[in-house]
């Protein structure tokens, strides 16, 4: 196989030494749209391992973590499902160790041997001090076309006990051990079939869960996230102008966006969001260039939001890097922004 054919890939790993403390910022930065991750100061720095591998399989992402000798904590809430704008399944293998996981109100225990899904639409709140795991990132029309089933996804763990958890566990590890001789042309039908492998598996655990409230779902909502991500610089770019767009009511259009905070602030925060990208990486605009191109008509209200949204001024992102030496050099910063693209490439098919 020609390097060219091979699945792209990026890796970081955090451990004692002299670089361990900016490698732990990468593996933090690197999870960053999906996690708000957080790690204590290890207690013995040689016992400290955070590793984390990803793998870009055309339509999905495959993860290999390994976290160990410390206390993580990897959070989702509202803010972060509206700014990273992921509509992705989790499917998970626990291969060692195990988390305490609060999600749907609940806290349960997924131990090694566990398969476990998640839903990035859905707020999560994971804690470990050792978990070594694989996760495969599917789009949810690669499981099922009808949306009940994937809003009962959320939360169902399939215990190393069972047939099911151990033949999706089985695959899973078998798809690790295959991803160095996997090819590009080859990786969308095998994530197909995984894809489809766990969804005839797991139908049936789903008859007999409960169905959470209505979430956001489907081709209706990616569609809108879609153009408001296109739409930034609209200056009348709201609930009016979506409502006639889509040929929603306003009750429809609140529905759709109330579980990740509500359709304003999501435009608000997409356009700071893009606010500060330009700002950190063009120097040429000024402040209010950059304002108008993001859909603020006013500077003012714009600093005022910025300043909540990032805890500093818009000039000040500027010089951001400088300010803190902890920051990721440029090398890295790319190498992250890497995963995080591809993420945004798999939520958007």
């Amino acid at each position: 196989m020609s390097p060219a054919d091979k699945l792209p890939s990026h890796s970081v790993l955090a451990e004692a030494g002299t670089d361990c403390r900016r490698k732990s910022r990468l593996f933090s930065e690197t999870l960053d749209p999906v996690f708000r991750t957080t790690m204590e100061t290890p207690e013995r720095l040689a016992d400290f391992r955070a590793d984390l591998s990803t793998y870009l399989m055309g339509p999905a992402l495959f993860f290999v973590a390994d976290m160990q000798g410390t206390a993580y904590a990897f959070s989702r809430d509202r803010g972060r499902i509206a700014r990273s704008g992921l509509d992705l399944i989790f499917v998970q293998l626990t291969l060692d160790g195990g988390d305490l996981r609060t999600l749907n109100g609940e806290t349960l225990a997924v131990e090694a041997g566990d398969v476990s899904l998640f839903d990035l639409s859905r707020t999560m709140h994971a804690e470990t001090t050792h978990c070594r795991n694989l996760t495969l990132v599917l789009p949810r029309h690669l499981l099922f076309g009808n949306e009940a089933q994937n809003d009962a996804l959320h939360g169902l763990v399939l215990k190393r006990t069972t047939s099911t958890g151990r033949l999706i566990g089985s695959h899973l590890r078998a798809l690790f051990e295959d991803l160095p001789d996997i090819t590009q042309a080859e990786a969308p039908a095998i994530v197909t079939a995984t894809a489809n492998l766990v969804a005839n598996l797991v139908a049936p655990q789903l008859a007999m869960r409960s169905q959470p409230a209505p979430t956001v779902r489907g081709a209706v909502i990616m569609e809108i996230r879609r153009y408001i991500e296109q739409n930034l610089a609209l200056p009348d770019l709201g609930p009016d102008h979506l409502c006639k767009m889509f040929g929603l009511s306003r009750a429809s259009l609140y529905r759709l966006f109330e579980p990740i905070g509500g359709v304003t602030d999501h435009i608000r925060s997409r356009r700071l969001r893009a606010a500060f990208d330009m700002l950190a990486g063009d120097g040429r605009r000024t402040v209010g260039e950059v304002a108008y191109a993001c859909g603020f008509a006013d500077i003012s209200a714009f600093s005022r939001a910025f300043r909540h949204q990032f805890g500093l001024r818009p000039s000040e992102a500027r010089d951001v890097d400088a300010r803190h030496p902890l920051t990721l050099g440029v090398a890295e910063k790319q190498a992250a922004a890497s995963v995080h693209d591809w993420l945004r490439v798999v939520a958007s098919l």
